[in-house]
């Protein structure tokens, strides 16, 4: 018998091994039936299939190639090629493949699925919408295109309309792993935990090898921070593939945020080992030489070299174009802990900042006129791009006082929240400007609404709090651009024209610290409102704290407490004999850090830390200035200090002791106490710092005088419009209309 012909009945027999679930007994009766006939193109397609699904691409190529070259224009193999083309991320020749196949056949499902895979890989999200639409018209029931489709609606920020998708593609196949994943992640962006759990925990059940699914569900568990859960999930992503690099990535990404910066690093350099191309675990390493709460003093010397020689190396790197999406997430990124760090940061930052708007280029190219507004009115439109138009340090000590004073006969002001909470204050606010938008964290989307606003200026209050408004900061959206001190450090971005401070926040050399041109608005530079303050009596001894000690407030976050500053709380320590340094609990792991290294302080001067130390629940506000009106000074922390906590000090007639820093982020507590006048409580070295403090605690009289000197003068500090109206003239005279 003709081997062509005998090849016949062997596929067969793959067929109904491969339905039978015998996979390798099939790929070896497909095998073997290629050897007898080459030149039959339904082996080749097959064995194309079983290579693609095995993630064996190059094999996948070659028999469906090698198909195309036997018999060409066959919408059934052109598809294939797409499908795999798809995989490999090789989204235009998908689509060229895709494009073909519905050319010689437009009546396959499938075709138009893989075309509006090809769509979304390209970015072309409506295009793609419109393929799986066309899919899903042909076939009602097509569950896998119903998926994708939900999944372009979740990257456009849809959860809702997925999720309606999404329940149709489960009715449609009830074990479709895919859909449950992709439900998952609808409800993890709608914030709902239990509905988004249970929908990761069903994809696991169909399929406890669904890699994504696991991956998914470690990142819903993150964002609810369910930490050790969500670390055993990336934990079990690598017990499915040990060499998977976006598992030891996502590892890595979740170590640093809880403040494990070793295994952080560790993680992250298994990963590009493993993926040397991916760009956004470079970026992530370079982030993660900086710690979150030091060890030691050591740290920050090694951590500042390190962090030196991984920009250096992300500069030389000749990494491809990112696409958009990945393009947004690398210009989000800040070293926001480097602020933390008592040096001058600008070279480092100005370093990263050009890296940055270097990657920001894609984003900016694609920004289109055609939307734009006339501004045809002399009004000067001003953008306020922000995440915190809301109950927020940042929005009471800068943002509010812009919305609420600036002359609304000479501007017009436009709001861009970037997916912040919205509450009374946004209220308030929308009611004081022409347009207010919720933009959301898409950074494409609300750069494209920014710019089609047309605006004269954007002022970015807090550039590194928020990753949104630091991305849309590394583009140039408006012809001037000034950030505020929200976040108070240089951006290091060329983008950002000026930098808005104050003339008491700032040094004599302060310029040189900036790559904006810094402009010092008088005072505080900001008007900070006189506030209603409702206060409840706390209890002291449910706290854990002794009423007649002496009550030390220490309510900065872990960051902010450097390994120096253990040695100056040791001091105060041993020289009032008894006394309660009150910290309180911030996130687990880094307050962890903090308070064992305290305690081996403590401890190596054989001093029991328990007598001194106190870690307590964070509390609500009107409970908080209860605790400070029962304190007996507020202690500042030094190299970064502390606006609002300050102030709120100050409004319970609680002292604030702190040391005059080098940088303005070391200056914001002295500039509010040389505002009230009450320069002495300013120190200019730790040694007075701690000297001042002994004295207060020692000399009752004498603290019990500054706190009755506060009460009378600290009315100084509030409704202060010389700022805005300084602001005012410095937009008119850099904008012309």
């Amino acid at each position: 018998m003709d081997k062509k012909l005998q090849d016949q009945p062997i596929f067969q027999s793959g067929l109904d091994l491969l339905q039978q679930g015998k996979y390798q007994e099939a790929d070896q009766a497909f095998l073997k039936a290629h050897h007898l006939n080459p030149n039959n193109v339904d082996t080749l397609n097959l064995l194309g299939i079983r290579c693609y699904q095995k993630q064996d691409y190059t094999n996948a190529l070659h028999f469906l190639s090698s198909a195309n070259l036997i018999a060409p224009g066959s919408a059934h193999t052109l598809g294939n090629l797409g499908l795999v083309h798809n995989a490999l991320l090789q989204f235009q020749a998908a689509l060229e493949y895709c494009d073909q196949a519905i050319k010689t056949d437009d009546s396959i499902p499938e075709a138009h699925n893989n075309r509006g895979n090809s769509l979304k890989g390209l970015g072309l999200h409506q295009e793609a919408i419109i393929a799986y639409s066309r899919a899903i018209a042909m076939r009602p029931n097509y569950a896998e295109a119903m998926n994708n489709q939900g999944i372009v609606l979740l990257e456009q920020n849809l959860p809702e309309k997925a999720i309606h998708l999404l329940d149709q593609a489960i009715k449609a196949n009830p074990n479709l792993a895919s859909a449950f994943n992709s439900l998952g992640n609808a409800f993890t962006l709608l914030g709902n935990s239990e509905n988004a759990f249970q929908n990761f925990e069903r994809a696991l059940e169909i399929n406890p090898n669904y890699l994504d699914a696991c991956l998914n569900f470690g990142n819903s568990l993150k964002k609810f921070k369910q930490y050790a859960a969500a670390i055993q999930c990336y934990q079990h992503a690598l017990k499915i593939n040990p060499q998977h690099a976006r598992a030891f990535y996502l590892l890595g990404e979740l170590n640093y945020d809880i403040g494990n910066c070793a295994l952080a690093k560790t993680c992250l350099s298994k990963s590009i080992l493993l993926d040397a191309t991916d760009i956004e675990a470079r970026y992530a390493l370079a982030i993660a030489q900086i710690p979150k709460v030091a060890e030691s003093m050591a740290t920050f010397d090694d951590s500042r070299s390190s962090f030196a020689n991984e920009l250096n190396n992300l500069q030389a790197s000749n990494f491809p174009t990112p696409n958009s999406d990945i393009a947004s997430k690398l210009i989000a990124r800040h070293p926001f802990y480097l602020a933390y760090q008592t040096e001058n940061n600008q070279p480092l930052l100005t370093q990263f900042g050009s890296i940055c708007t270097k990657q920001a280029e894609v984003i900016q190219n694609k920004l289109v006129n055609s939307s734009r507004q006339s501004n045809a009115n002399q009004k000067i439109r001003i953008a306020i791009v922000s995440h915190f138009f809301c109950d927020h340090p940042v929005w009471h000590a800068i943002t509010k006082g812009w919305v609420n004073h600036l002359n609304l006969d000479i501007f017009e002001i436009h709001l861009f929240n970037t997916g912040g909470t919205e509450d009374k204050e946004t209220d308030l606010a929308k009611v004081k400007v022409s347009s207010y938008v919720n933009c959301g964290n898409l950074v494409s989307n609300t750069a494209q609404l920014i710019f089609d606003r047309n605006v004269d200026a954007i002022l970015y209050p807090e550039i590194g709090m928020d990753t949104t408004s630091k991305a849309l900061a590394c583009l140039r959206l408006a012809p001037l651009q000034a950030a505020s001190w929200g976040h108070p450090e240089t951006t290091g971005l060329p983008t950002v024209d000026f930098y808005l401070s104050g003339s008491l926040l700032e040094p004599i050399a302060a310029k040189d610290y900036y790559i904006e041109a810094l402009i010092k608005l008088p005072n505080l530079g900001a008007y900070f409102e006189q506030p209603s303050v409702t206060i409840t009596d706390p209890n002291l001894l449910e706290l854990g704290i002794t009423p007649n000690l002496p009550i030390l407030l220490c309510a900065g976050s872990p960051a902010k407490y450097t390994p120096a500053y253990d040695l100056i709380l040791l001091e105060i320590a041993k020289r009032l004999g008894k006394c309660q340094f009150i910290f309180f609990d911030f996130e687990e792991n880094m307050t962890a850090v903090l308070k064992e290294r305290l305690y081996q302080a403590f401890r190596r001067d054989q001093l029991h830390p328990e007598y001194f130390i106190k870690f307590i629940p964070f509390q609500k506000r009107d409970a908080f200035y209860g605790l400070m009106q029962k304190a007996d000074l507020y202690l500042d922390t030094i190299g970064f200090s502390g606006f609002n906590t300050a102030m709120q000090a100050i409004i319970c007639d609680l002292p604030v002791i702190t040391v005059e820093g080098h940088w303005m982020r070391g200056r914001l507590a002295s500039a509010i106490l040389n505002k009230l006048g009450t320069a002495e409580l300013v120190c200019h070295s730790n040694e007075d710092y701690i000297n001042k403090i002994v004295e207060l605690i020692q000399t009752p009289n004498l603290l019990q005088e500054y706190k009755m000197s506060i009460a009378t003068s600290k009315i100084n500090l509030f409704n202060d419009l010389t700022p805005i109206r300084a602001l005012e003239d410095f937009l008119t005279l850099h904008i012309k209309k």
